[in-house]
């Protein structure tokens, strides 16, 4: 893929809340956010397309320590674990005593490969497999829907999206991430009817921050006689 594609993200500033229990501790707490992240500009020469969901465990201090595959379609599943492994985040926060203290907390990334055809349906090359279900404090992914390739676009282009859920994995805001392109409008409206269900732990602060890669292929045309 020609280039990769750097974000910088500034994450809002934790609010400073009592910590009295229920809505109040969930607003002195916040979720991990990106700061600062690349995507992988190696080429993918796979005949199919793919689906792709990891968990990460991101540090106190904002650094991606393990990932764990959720769903996974070789070759993409090790090209978006190596690209969010060097990731940066705004860590977790916890509310301790009326105030935001860096914690350990979970990421969701999912990710969806068109292939390189004229058509998203289904395509040559292996289907994806699911591997697990991702932690209680995490939205559970229950279903991911192919990009169309846009009319007027040209090339292999990677669209990262910051989508801005509450904490009943309510979709509040989707924001593109990285420079714009032609394929940008696709990429949304894709990830817009992505959906997803709401975490089962009460200890869920009240915005949470899921990251989607949609990954664009040329389509390969179908000679005829």
């Amino acid at each position: 893929m020609p280039g990769s594609v750097a974000v910088t993200v500034l994450a809002a500033a934790v609010s400073l809340l009592p910590a009295v229990g229920g809505a109040e501790a969930r607003q002195a707490a916040t979720a991990a956010r990106l700061k600062e992240g690349r995507l992988s500009a190696t080429p993918i020469v796979a005949i199919g397309g793919g689906e792709v969901v990891l968990e990460l465990t991101v540090s106190a201090d904002g650094r991606v320590t393990q990932i764990s595959q959720l769903r996974a379609t070789p070759p993409y599943t090790d090209l978006v674990a190596d690209a969010v492994r060097a990731w940066q985040f705004e860590p977790t926060t916890k509310a301790v005593e009326g105030r935001g203290v860096a914690a350990v907390g979970p990421v969701l990334v999912a990710a969806v490969f068109r292939p390189p055809s004229l058509y998203a349906g289904p395509a040559a090359g292996t289907p994806p497999r699911t591997t697990g279900g991702p932690s209680a404090r995490l939205p559970g992914v229950d279903s991911l829907v192919m990009p169309g390739y846009p009319a007027t676009a040209v090339g292999d282009v990677l669209v990262l999206i910051e989508i801005e859920m509450s904490r009943t994995a309510q979709p509040i805001a989707y924001r593109i991430l990285g420079p714009a392109s032609g394929f940008d409008d696709a990429a949304l409206d894709a990830v817009g009817d992505w959906r997803f269900s709401a975490p089962p732990s009460p200890d869920v602060p009240e915005r949470l921050f899921v990251y989607a890669v949609v990954g664009f292929r040329t389509p390969v045309a179908t000679l005829t006689r």
